[in-house]
């Protein structure tokens, strides 16, 4: 372990943050990660008291009874970057299991990725590398961790998690520094399939029986709400009529957006307060900057701050090749 210095802990911390990537580059300056599909949660443990925040800064140490248990029992003052993370059967993540976790019954795991700050050192300035050597120290063999391991092929890799159907990769620059609430080239994210969190801003009427046609969503640019697309699909009946009755809550005489919601398709629209973040599948994005075709829901982010969420549109492997002066790359479509 470090030796102790005097170094203070940080009160809070913006989460490092990744860019989205279209293709997978395999460059000798990176190593790669599994992507995992849980609530990222940086811990805060002093002198035997931990805390737990979300992304937004929201504190979930209550939510997880057995990770606090296991920082707790670390015996050291950290800060650690991570992923509480629950698994099924297969052993891969689920991410509707955690949005129900109980506190009790279900096995939960705290995927650790980064270590921030160690008794008194702030490794923030070290090289990724360094970090995660002390990291893997700190917590091998500890109940309810599970270290990220970090693999060369990035290729082999991807490959996996794809035939797996799980959610992606993680590229990160080895000799990387934490570089809070930056969303730069020193980590990449390569998903297996386009998924993005919007917010929520009204919903369409059906007019077949279902308790609503589709959601309307949209991302903020600039500080202004700007829609891009709608979702009809993915939804539960048995859940539906409760989604409703969510948005019925939050519902408002005005639109929320800047722009004008299109394709409606002559449906009757309502608009609520933009409160609300969901995960969604899509096809691709148009020239426009809007969602081609319907996206597919795929469940609520109650971790996220609506103003957090921001219209992400991947760059390609060789811009990030040109921008890191790298020479020698190969390409792997991910599409």
């Amino acid at each position: 372990m470090p030796n102790r210095r005097t170094d203070p802990m940080p009160e809070r911390v913006s989460p490092m943050l990744c860019k989205l990537v279209k293709t997978l580059p395999l460059l000798e300056a990176y190593l790669y990660e599994i992507k995992w599909d849980g609530y990222r949660v940086i811990s805060f443990v002093r002198q035997g008291d931990v805390r737990m925040d979300s992304r937004s800064g929201l504190n979930y140490t209550a939510r997880y009874p057995e990770v606090e248990k296991a920082l707790r029992a670390l015996k050291h003052d950290v800060v650690i970057d991570g992923e509480v993370v629950v698994f099924d059967d297969e052993g891969k993540p689920d991410f509707e299991t955690l949005q129900q976790y109980n506190g009790e019954h279900t096995p939960i795991s705290y995927c650790v990725f980064d270590l921030l700050w160690i008794d008194g050192q702030n490794l923030e300035q070290h090289p990724l590398t360094e970090r995660k050597k002390i990291l893997r120290k700190l917590v091998d063999k500890k109940a309810a961790f599970k270290f990220s391991k970090s693999y060369n092929d990035g290729a082999a890799l991807y490959k996996q998690m794809k035939s797996l159907g799980l959610e992606g990769i993680v590229a990160k620059r080895k000799n990387s520094l934490y570089r809070e609430g930056e969303r730069g080239n020193d980590w990449l994210k390569i998903p297996t399939r386009k998924r993005q969190e919007f917010v929520i801003g009204g919903w369409a009427e059906s007019t077949k029986g279902r308790s609503f046609k589709s959601l309307l969503f949209g991302v903020y640019e600039n500080g202004r709400f700007t829609w891009i697309g709608r979702s009809g699909g993915g939804y539960k009946e048995k859940e539906m009529a409760g989604i409703l009755e969510k948005l019925k809550t939050l519902e408002t005489g005005a639109t929320p957006f800047v722009n004008p919601v299109l394709d409606a398709g002559g449906a009757v629209l309502h608009y609520i307060h933009p409160e609300l973040v969901a995960n969604f599948e899509f096809a691709t994005w148009t020239k426009t900057g809007r969602i081609r075709k319907p996206a597919t829901f795929l469940g609520f982010r109650n971790d996220k701050r609506p103003t957090e969420v921001v219209r992400e549109i991947p760059v390609t492997a060789n811009a990030i090749r040109n921008e890191a002066g790298e020479i020698k790359i190969k390409l792997q479509k991910t599409s």
